[in-house]
């Protein structure tokens, strides 16, 4: 009976390397997983997706014995691009025998997810959300939250009609900004927070006015004049829609003896309304 080689056995390769992949990028995924998702409207095709915006209506009064008045639809349409595409490739040869080391196999399925993972959350954070112009809020001292500073940023939300109490608004920080919240009494002492969190046992904010804080590295706190280090956002604001999930395709490659792995993903985000519109439910908080 002939040996079971990696040849004969790269019918199995593609399985184990889509699952192990897929599964990291999708631990890493939490931006991706807090705006609107129109993936579905893309699913069959097409590189530009036209989304209506509802403009906000006026009810009119009824008099008696009058017909009502028919309003035109003047409804707008954002256009969301589907024109992200990025990939991670590795061509693993045989002597690594990756397939028979559980640790090995592990970390370049790891690093495969993580990377593609990384550039969808890079993209949201970067080119999207912090494109907002529109009600951003000027910090006193590089990456240093009042709450009074907080407050102001709540109230543009409250003035754009957005409800940063509805489980749908979120707080991401540069690593240096949620530092700066952990030094505010108002979300670290117990009698002002009512709740029987710890965040100077922990070292996690958790939650602030009712949202849920993060910490990310693609808010930056280098300190340079006008950058984004930290952003309040509401789901939707933020359009998402991707054409191809992290996609995995492998192969042997007879003449290199080696596996070629290659894992891409096709993707595309806008915001709600114009970056400058104060409409917008996006704030973000700017370095002086």
């Amino acid at each position: 009976m002939p040996n079971v080689t990696t040849t004969t056995a790269a019918n199995f390769i593609p399985e184990m390397w889509r699952d192990a992949i897929l599964d990291y990028a999708e631990r890493k995924f939490q931006l991706r997983n807090q705006v609107l998702d129109f993936s579905s409207m893309v699913s069959n095709g097409g590189d530009i997706l036209n989304i209506p915006k509802v403009a906000e209506e006026t009810a009119a009064a009824k008099s008696a014995d009058t017909a009502v008045t028919y309003s035109a639809n003047t409804d707008g349409v954002i256009q969301l691009a589907v024109d992200q595409h990025h990939y991670e490739a590795k061509r693993i040869e045989d002597i690594v025998r990756v397939q028979e080391s559980a640790d090995l196999f592990d970390a370049y399925a790891r690093s495969m997810g993580y990377a593609l993972a990384k550039k969808v959350e890079n993209y949201l954070a970067v080119d999207i959300l912090q494109s907002a112009s529109g009600n951003d809020v000027a910090l006193s001292s590089d990456n240093t939250f009042t709450t009074a500073l907080i407050r102001s940023g709540l109230q543009k939300l409250l003035d754009a009609n957005y409800d940063y109490t509805d489980g749908e608004t979120f707080f991401y920080c540069s690593p240096a900004a949620y530092m700066s919240l952990l030094s505010l009494g108002d979300f670290t002492e117990a009698q002002k927070r009512g709740d029987g969190a710890n965040p100077l046992v922990s070292g996690n904010v958790m939650m602030a006015y009712g949202m849920p804080v993060y910490a990310s590295t693609d808010w930056d706190d280098d300190g340079g004049t006008g950058d984004e280090t930290a952003t309040i956002f509401n789901r939707n604001s933020i359009y998402f829609a991707q054409q191809l999930a992290p996609r995995v395709q492998s192969a042997y490659d007879i003449d290199h003896l080696a596996t070629s792995v290659v894992a891409d993903v096709l993707f595309g985000a806008s915001l709600s309304h114009a970056a400058s519109s104060t409409s917008l439910g996006v704030v973000n908080f700017n370095n002086p």
